[in-house]
């Protein structure tokens, strides 16, 4: 019997021309990875401002900034986190956080 993937993407807006970009794959209920992207809109011109995902098998930030042409600059490491609650509260700090994520990728 094969398992089908189930994959789900969304944006939440948030104020200042900041989105959040969420994409969740599931099996049969149990998420198997996900990316959640922090963006800024800057006139038409859209940029990663920092993201939170699972393909080291680990829950990560990578902190990008833009003097360094938005290249990953430090990866963050959650090893304790399971990928849900991982999920969840990479949607949590970037919805609280984006400003101060913002300011930090500016000046990187």
């Amino acid at each position: 019997m094969a398992l089908l993937v189930r994959t789900k993407s969304w944006r939440k807006f948030l104020p200042d021309g900041f989105e959040i970009y969420n994409e969740l794959h599931t099996i049969l209920g149990k998420v198997i990875s996900f990316a959640v992207v922090l963006i800024k809109d800057n006139e038409g011109v859209r940029e990663g401002v920092t993201r939170y995902d699972s393909c080291h098998g680990c829950v990560h930030r990578d902190v990008l900034g833009r003097k360094a042409a938005d290249a990953v600059i430090d990866k963050m490491w959650y090893p304790d986190l399971k990928l849900s609650e991982g999920f969840n509260y990479a949607d949590e700090d970037l919805s609280e956080n984006y400003a101060e994520y913002y300011e930090y990728y500016e000046s990187h």
